[in-house]
């Protein structure tokens, strides 16, 4: 073998071993909060050593090829989860509701193309997350298509129809991390409830932004009548902290079986994952998710149209003058 090729192969297999290695650790995950960090990644696995693959059958070593190749389909299996569609639903009968999480970035200075971009969406509610004071000044300019508006720390809402029973989330220990609300059209009630987890860098702040999702999941499950749960969870559906909140919460991911919606980091395409993320309960059917354009910030917006089919709205009891309006949770 030529040197060339002799030190291509070097490079090629030190590439294979390192992406065996990273999807070795991302199948350890629940173990350690540093493993977790390697499980969001396995679109970048699988892309990284299906090139190995071809760089293999290229320097003529088969048999390595199609360990690369297998090793690449073992991290392409997660990604099913996006991809693997159910029976075929028949039209959705109901009230259609339109709404959209968007992580602003408190640094974004491109305010007027947000603005222009929630405008030409037409939602029935928007959820703005890392939205500093600056920002909601901003944000009210909404009121004449979203006159409902409402702040609860960095969460900035605003909404077409009133926000029924708003109130701010405690999870964990971390204060107005969430808000709930509830929206009505023709006698129907939808819960909805915004979220913003920490970021996982760190045994301390993973195992505050786990407590947060814990929290969020016995709020869900709490809900009484159809659930939308539009958060920046900072997880990936590839993590057991991620299908822990789903089976704790009674929740299901609207991205199965829609495609990976990638939100995040808007400017660097090789890294792209989707930690933004719509969830729903029973008696709540997704139309459409997707996400939008970029409008400056890290993280691209995520839209979500649902029906809500007709039924007997729930019961909604008035809590004590101290206590507050009446609750749409249990």
């Amino acid at each position: 073998m030529r040197p060339g090729c002799r030190r291509a192969e070097t490079v090629v297999l030190s590439a294979l071993a390192a992406g065996a290695l990273a999807g070795a650790f991302a199948s350890l995950g629940h173990l350690a909060w540093w493993l977790e960090l390697f499980t969001h990644f396995r679109l970048q696995y699988a892309l990284w050593l299906a090139g190995c693959c071809i760089a293999l059958l290229w320097l003529r070593r088969p048999g390595l090829a199609l360990a690369a190749l297998a090793l690449a389909a073992v991290n392409v299996t997660p990604l099913l989860y996006y991809y693997a569609t159910g029976p075929a639903r028949p039209p959705v009968a109901g009230t259609e509701y339109k709404a959209v999480l968007l992580n602003v970035f408190f640094l974004n200075s491109y305010r007027e193309r947000v603005l222009a971009y929630v405008r030409g969406a037409e939602p029935d509610v928007v959820i703005f997350l890392e939205a500093t004071a600056e920002w909601v000044d901003e944000l009210r300019s909404l009121e004449d298509v979203l006159p409902y508006q409402a702040r609860v720390g960095e969460i900035f809402v605003t909404s077409r129809r009133p926000l029924v029973g708003l109130r701010g989330l405690r999870l964990a220990a971390r204060d107005a991390a969430g808000v709930a609300f509830a929206t009505e059209a023709e006698g129907q009630l939808l819960t909805v409830i915004g979220a913003h987890a920490d970021w996982p860098l760190g045994p301390r702040i993973s195992a505050a932004r786990n407590a947060q999702l814990d929290a969020l999941a016995a709020l869900a499950r709490s809900a009484n009548g159809p659930l939308l749960v539009l958060a920046d969870l900072n997880t990936t559906a590839f993590s057991p902290v991620f299908r822990k909140l789903l089976v704790q919460g009674g929740l299901s991911d609207c991205a199965a079986g829609r495609g990976l919606q990638a939100t995040w980091p808007a400017l660097l395409p090789p890294l792209y994952l989707q930690i933004d993320h719509c969830l729903h309960g029973a008696g709540l059917e997704i139309t459409q998710l997707t996400t939008g354009p970029f409008v400056g910030s890290d993280h691209y917006p995520l839209e979500v149209t649902v029906h809500w089919p007709p039924a007997r709205a729930p019961d909604r009891p008035d809590l004590t003058a101290a206590r507050g309006p009446r609750t749409f949770l249990r």
